[in-house]
């Protein structure tokens, strides 16, 4: 199980693009709080075309405005169970369960985190998560989890060069 050959990455989203915390004001509205250097990540697995997907437990308009912002088309909402989710999402784009990522942080996420080829746990995730996973992050949920895999990935693939050029390539502007 390595992650060469890795060309989906699925995502829960409480406690993995957030620290878990729910802000709710008096009208009832919710906020997140996210990382920008997670959703840099997405981009960075995006643009060498490996593809992302969400599922989450919960509903949040701050997830699906936040998804349509960074151009995530698959983004599945109060999934309590994530499983047959995870198996549609793979069955629909065509790819076998040694090609997808997963990372959680819950209890919830044990299911999916099994049917898949390379399956991560925050830093911060329930340990009956972590010793069932491929990887545990060395960063917490929200704070750059999401971004550290995908640089992994990344390298894994042999794409971190691509990625970096944009960089250090002194003739174009960077952005």
């Amino acid at each position: 199980m390595g992650l060469e050959d890795i060309k989906l990455l699925i995502l829960d989203v409480d406690g993995v693009l957030t620290d878990g915390t729910i802000s709710v004001s008096s009208d009832g509205s919710e906020a997140k709080r996210f990382c920008v250097r997670d959703w840099t990540g997405i981009k960075y697995l995006q643009r060498v075309g490996i593809q992302v997907a969400l599922v989450s437990g919960n509903r949040s308009d701050a997830v699906t405005q936040r998804a349509e912002y960074i151009g995530i088309a698959e983004v599945h909402q109060g999934a309590k169970d994530k499983l047959p989710v995870v198996r549609d999402i793979m069955r629909r784009l065509g790819v076998e369960p040694r090609e997808v990522a997963y990372m959680g942080d819950d209890l919830t996420d044990i299911p999916a985190a099994g049917e898949v080829g390379f399956s991560t746990a925050t830093a911060d995730a329930h340990e009956e998560l972590k010793v069932r996973s491929d990887h545990v992050t060395q960063t917490a949920g929200g704070a750059g989890a999401v971004r550290e895999l995908a640089e992994m990935i990344l390298k894994a693939r042999g794409k971190w060069a691509t990625i970096m050029k944009r960089y250090l390539d002194t003739d174009r502007p960077v952005g």
